[in-house]
């Protein structure tokens, strides 16, 4: 029965090499350097047999002198292959990650929202950095590994028992005795190792988590179990050490007896075999450097598999992220509908949707589901109240089309948002909410994102003037041109949201979707905050996730959303003067 660790391990190898045969020409260079590499081998070991019987034994200078000049040409010759191969065969591993990078980044860009929500960011990250760059190794210790090493070997193992089989077979045998053992040893310290770093990792969570909620742990007096936490950690990074110090502390010695037994054993047959003049010294000394010349690549060798394991594992996570589906119609797809500017008017036809993200739109039917049908007239200002934290996010994500309705369908001018276009769909769209967060860019970058190449400078400050940022903008060392930190972390909370009005000012997409759930700290921002999104609102068919009165009493209409059915449609008097649910939301509002 095969193994089926083998079978995907070839399966993803063999994907893998789809990747590098592009590069074959570099990758034959490389080859024939290791093919070059490993044939010197067992010649060199060869020399040894002139160079002593000839020179040293029969004092024949010119032999020697012969063998001195060839052992230089060697390796020589060696010194330049070995370069090659290295070289070449890391030129093809760099060129193997960078194309992966580009891929994933290609495809991160173009998956579905719902994939998002269900990986932590930091896994991603990880994928795209580390696990490429392990996955780039592995590929390059296989094809070192089944190339210059297993001829390497192949060669002086020819070459071994071919000079002198009766010596040769015994001492192989030791030797592979010898390296099952340094091989165990080494399997049972890369164990500890894990299990070490494992706990190391659980005393940095102890510690962080301790660190960054020190004011709980003090208030609620959790110091003791905390440090007992601490404790017993710390031990069991203690046992670990111990045992890795255990294993190396007892396999040394018996490496080294091991090592001595060869050796006598190997003295003892042949210095039988030179008493009855069945070997010389050039032979005896020929195959002690081809078995010591065997030690590094059989390590290689015997170390290949758990090398393939770790790059097996990063393959698997490089190529399940590169087989995700992607957002419907990306690329072309069935959307056909393409338009260059939208009237705004959108409608919502019993429209329900699943409240966890990750299985919104791939598994219907799944959680809660909300219920909505509604119509928004172009030029329109619509607030939404009463909806919880998780329909908001949902329902804010389903006119871009970031994710889709599990039943029902929203329209945009009467066409159904599957029909359009990705591109064009979301040109006709702007969105303000705290998730619009900045990139480690200029000001002007952030504004005018996406269409940087396009814009100039006046008409991103223009946006800035509407969106009321040029009051900070000018106070800032370089203005427009100042870098604003991962995240936008340069900027004051309202700051950052002025930019991402300004951005959407910019943009000038004639369907507005605005989220409240942002903060500004206080009276002065708010009111520039305010401004700013009266100007962008202007005449803009404007869907608002309402959190503040003002914003409220300003709308054409407010829908009341209670246990997800549309409850209550009015403006702000009419809805008051009914005394319902709308009157005690409206004592929650700031």
């Amino acid at each position: 029965m095969q193994d089926p660790y083998a079978m995907n391990s070839r399966r993803l190898y063999a994907r893998l090499m789809k990747y590098i045969v592009p590069y074959w020409e570099v990758l034959a260079f490389s080859l024939m350097g290791m093919i070059a590499m490993a044939v010197t081998a067992p010649m060199i070991a060869a020399l040894t047999v002139p160079m002593l019987d000839g020179a040293f034994v029969n004092k024949d200078v010119e032999s020697m002198q012969l063998v001195l000049l060839a052992i230089v040409v060697l390796f020589a010759a060696r010194g330049v292959a070995g370069y090659i191969s290295i070289y070449a065969i890391n030129w093809v591993s760099s060129k193997l990650a960078v194309d992966l990078r580009a891929e994933m980044f290609d495809k991160l860009l173009i998956l579905p929202d719902c994939y998002y929500s269900g990986q932590p960011g930091g896994g991603l990250v990880a994928i795209l950095t580390s696990d490429i760059t392990q996955l780039a190794r592995a590929a390059v210790d296989v094809i070192t590994v089944m190339v210059r090493d297993t001829l390497t070997v192949t060669g002086l193992l020819v070459w071994m028992l071919y000079l002198n089989w009766k010596l040769s077979v015994p001492v192989l045998l030791m030797v592979s005795v010898l390296m099952l053992i340094i091989q165990s040893a080494g399997e049972r310290l890369q164990g500890a190792e894990r299990e070490a770093r494992q706990t190391a990792d659980n005393i940095t969570q102890v510690l962080k988590e301790s660190i960054e909620n020190h004011r709980v742990v003090r208030l609620y007096g959790g110091q003791q179990y905390e440090t007992h936490r601490m404790g017993e950690e710390a031990s069991r990074v203690r046992d670990f050490t111990l045992k890795q110090v255990a294993i190396a502390a007892l396999s040394v010695p018996l490496v080294q007896l091991m090592t001595s037994v060869v050796i006598v054993v190997t003295l003892y047959l042949a210095m039988q075999q030179a008493f009855a003049n069945e070997t010389t010294v050039g032979g005896f000394v020929s195959i002690v450097v081809a078995m010591l010349m065997l030690s590094a690549p059989l390590k290689r060798i015997a170390s290949l598999k758990e090398s393939w394991q770790q790059g097996s594992t990063a393959a698997e996570s490089v190529f399940s992220l590169l087989d995700q589906g992607v957002e419907p119609n990306t690329g072309g797809g069935t959307g056909t509908i393409a338009i260059d500017r939208a009237r705004g008017e959108l409608r919502f036809e019993q429209v329900s949707f699943c409240r966890d993200p990750v299985n919104s739109g791939t598994s219907p039917g799944a959680g809660e589901i909300v219920d909505i049908t509604l119509t928004i007239q172009p030029g329109e200002t619509v607030a939404l109240v009463g909806l919880s934290e998780r329909d908001k996010a949902t329902l804010v994500n389903l006119v871009p089309r970031f994710i889709r309705p599990t039943a029902g369908r929203v329209l945009l001018d009467g066409h159904d948002l599957a029909s359009f276009r990705l591109t064009s769909l979301r040109d006709n769209i702007a969105l303000v909410s705290e998730g619009m967060t900045l990139f480690n860019d200029t000001v002007a970058a952030n504004i005018a994102y996406g269409a940087m190449g396009r814009e100039t400078e006046s008409r991103i400050t223009a946006a800035a003037q509407a969106a009321h940022a040029m009051e900070f903008i000018r106070e800032m060392p370089q203005g427009l041109q100042t870098i604003v930190g991962e995240r936008g972390i340069r900027l004051s909370s309202g700051q950052r949201l002025r930019v991402a009005i300004a951005r959407a000012l910019l943009r000038n997409s004639p369907v507005l979707i605005v989220d409240e759930t942002f903060q500004t700290p206080d009276f002065e921002t708010s009111h520039h905050v305010k401004a700013a999104l009266e100007a962008l609102m202007q005449g803009r068919t404007t869907l608002v996730i309402a959190h503040r009165l003002s914003t409220v009493e300003r709308a054409d209409r407010i829908v009341v959303l209670q246990k997800g059915r549309i409850t209550d449609i009015g403006n702000h008097q009419e809805l008051l003067a009914k005394e319902g649910a709308y009157a005690r939301l409206v004592r929650t509002f700031v």
